[in-house]
């Protein structure tokens, strides 16, 4: 059996740290600034701020089914044999749980604008890169709303543990395991081969 590699490939990497931004700046530009997808009922969503929202949800979209392709087609290194079971337990599902909600979040925020933008002006102005219009999902009333608004608060903890988890490991259990998804770290991203002995030269017997 294949040995995996020490460390996450460069393209699982640059993946997890370009969907990490954006989610970051989705999640939490609305509890630190305006929340950019809000305008008052009879208002006009011809402005940036809605376009920059469904914008940034769709590129997670699109980063986050490539990180899943990528994940199923490369499985990622094994985390350390001391682990205590119930933390490789909990690595896995906040893990899986993050999959979900890259997915998640940008489709249940579609679906949410179509109802939303009934109350409003201009929803046909919501552009992906002010490019393409994104109220084109079916209207399925106002529960989309309130399913994206759950799982981007469930999407917040997740952060949070998380980021806390990964803190306790890299400064408490002090096992490198951030270094494994660092990209300015050099290291191993292909599978170690087992070394091979060479067999000695037998002497001429003369």
């Amino acid at each position: 059996m294949t040995d995996r590699a020490e460390r996450f490939t460069r393209t699982a990497i640059w993946l997890h740290w370009i969907t990490a931004i954006l989610m970051l700046v989705m999640l939490f530009q609305q509890t630190v600034g305006d929340n950019w997808i809000r305008v008052p009922v009879g208002g006009s969503m011809a402005g940036w701020k809605p376009s920059a929202h469904a914008s940034v949800g769709v590129l997670i979209l699109l980063f986050g089914l490539a990180r899943l392709f990528w994940r199923l087609a490369n499985p990622p290194p094994r985390l350390p044999t001391a682990m205590p079971k119930w933390q490789v337990w909990a690595s896995h599902l906040v893990h899986w749980m993050f999959y979900f909600l890259m997915i998640g979040l940008p489709v249940t925020g579609m679906l949410a604008l179509v109802p939303y933008g009934g109350e409003r002006l201009d929803v046909e102005q919501v552009r992906f890169l002010n490019l393409i219009p994104i109220g084109f999902m079916p209207d399925l009333g106002a529960w989309t709303g309130a399913t994206h608004e759950l799982l981007t608060n469930i999407a917040k903890l997740l952060v949070i543990v998380h980021v806390l988890a990964a803190l306790k490991h890299q400064l408490w259990d002090k096992d490198r395991l951030m270094g494994r998804m660092n990209p300015m770290v050099k290291g191993s991203s292909t599978p170690s081969q087992p070394r091979q002995i060479l067999p000695k030269a037998r002497k001429d017997l003369r």
